[in-house]
């Protein structure tokens, strides 16, 4: 039986060198000189949408004087952190790529009921120390505390950006390893070894993913790869107490809309088999069990358990082909629904129902339960063209939920929740989001209090300043355990 806590560090591997990250940045000037050439060609009705300026970008900022309306919980003691794309050095707007352009991470930092201080920091590869992977050095998806620090990431290749808990960058690595492998924008954290779970993929590699595992010091501490075919786009993955689950799916590496000068450059593939891996933790990749399913695609996933009977159950927010008719992979013209998926390991096959037919995305749920069985889900609504605008909370015992509408004049970004207590009930505590207005006016943080399905407005801070629309948002504690 494996020691899912102790285990060693991975002793074959590639490594990373001087000379493979010098080769790795001659490589991305070609292709950002190319990617310049090609994208003069595209429509400038691609970028409309993100040039809205609820979308457009900032300057660095501090702000200390916040103005607070409600209390804020005191034993709130951390950061909010939230990231996003922020392509505030382009030269040419008419060549603006929102989706890939350079991140920024805006932090808010409370401590004992008191908003401290707002900063947004950009945070780039360029002159920092450590090495240069993948097709380009953006990474600008999702940020996390990890072995003491944080982490700045994004999937297709590029190494993770280190920083302190200040958001002053410190390093480009694979956490504490000298790793020459991809990362994820979408670990899942095992609870109870605190170790991350990782499927990854490198956009320049189109046959191979790779499971990995960081333990709670950042070594890597498992590696498996995993052969794929067509160079499939492997957003998210999940896990149970004893599984990793793999996404294979339709949405996979064009030739062809690289040289349209898309700057996303994958699209629905009819001839390549949507399917789920159900692979052993700290297992390799013989063992991976596959089960076919219908074309669709999950960007973002929920959770997932094995349940009495010991099949698998996936929450999973779902995409049909729309992908087409979206620019970069948004959501503005996408119906993506909320999905469960059971995976009778016995009789090899997958049950779907649709939990709620509403267009919806970024779910979250309380990570004290990941990987285990769970009641509450919290999703963003989308019920306009352009933002999302409405918390949804969905009850998945009692199959209730409720809403929390912010209005046609607000954009809300991902919530993050927090248990009002180490030891409160599921459902009991503080959802916190970033608010923006669609004309430009400051934007806010919005501490929510929950329980269950009640939602009461606890405490209003304006930034004083305007944060872009972007990507993932987490709460980072600072209290001492």
């Amino acid at each position: 039986m494996i020691d899912l806590v102790n285990q060693k560090k991975v002793q074959t591997y590639p490594r990373m060198t001087a000379l493979k990250s010098l080769r790795n940045t001659f490589m991305q000037n070609i292709i950002r000189v190319v990617g310049l050439f090609l994208r003069r060609n595209v429509k400038l009705t691609e970028m409309n949408l993100y040039q809205k300026i609820v979308y457009c970008p900032v300057a660095e900022t501090v702000v200390s004087n916040l103005n607070v309306k409600g209390e804020i919980p005191k034993h709130l003691y951390g950061l909010l952190l939230r990231i996003g794309s922020n392509p505030i050095y382009v030269q040419d707007p008419s060549l603006f790529e929102w989706y890939l352009g350079d991140g920024m991470i805006h932090c808010l930092k409370l401590q004992y009921g008191k908003a401290v201080e707002f900063k947004s920091r950009m945070v780039t590869e360029s002159g920092i120390r450590g090495y240069t992977r993948g097709a380009h050095e953006v990474v600008n998806t999702n940020i996390f505390e990890h072995a003491g620090k944080l982490w700045a990431v994004i999937e297709a290749g590029a190494f993770p950006i280190c920083l302190d808990h200040d958001l002053n960058v410190e390093r480009s690595q694979l956490f504490n390893s000298d790793a020459d492998l991809p990362f994820t924008a979408h670990p899942r954290k095992d609870q109870k070894t605190g170790h991350l779970h990782a499927i990854c993929y490198d956009a320049l590699d189109h046959k191979n993913a790779y499971y990995e595992v960081i333990d709670e010091h950042g070594e890597l501490v498992h590696l498996t790869q995993i052969f794929l075919q067509h160079g499939p786009m492997i957003h998210d993955c999940l896990i149970t107490e004893q599984d990793v689950i793999v996404f294979d799916f339709p949405l996979t590496f064009s030739v062809s809309r690289l040289l349209q000068g898309k700057s996303v450059p994958y699209q629905w593939n009819e001839q390549h088999q949507a399917r789920i891996g159900i692979l052993p933790k700290y297992g390799h990749a013989e063992k991976i069990h596959w089960f076919n399913i219908e074309a669709c695609f999950v960007f973002h996933a929920a959770n997932a358990y094995r349940d009495e009977q010991h099949r698998i159950i996936l929450d999973v927010v779902v995409h049909q082909n729309d992908f087409e008719h979206a620019q970069h992979a948004a959501y503005e013209h996408q119906k993506a629904t909320l999905e469960r998926w059971i995976i009778d390991l016995d009789l090899e096959q997958i049950e779907r129902s649709i939990l709620d037919t509403q267009v919806q995305e970024f779910p979250k749920i309380d990570e004290r339960y990941i990987g285990q069985a769970y009641r509450y889900l919290y999703t963003l609504g989308f019920p306009q063209d352009g933002v999302f605008n409405f918390i949804k909370i969905h009850d998945l015992v009692t199959h209730e939920s409720s809403n929390y509408d912010f209005g046609d004049q607000w954009a809300i970004g991902e919530v993050t929740f927090v248990p009002e207590a180490e030891d409160s009930l599921e459902g009991k505590g503080f959802l916190m989001t970033y608010l923006h207005h669609i004309n430009g006016a400051a934007s806010k943080v919005l501490i929510i209090k929950v329980d269950g399905l009640h939602l009461e407005l606890q405490a209003e801070i304006d930034l004083g300043v305007r944060v872009p629309l972007g990507f993932h948002c987490n709460w980072v504690s600072l209290r001492k355990k």
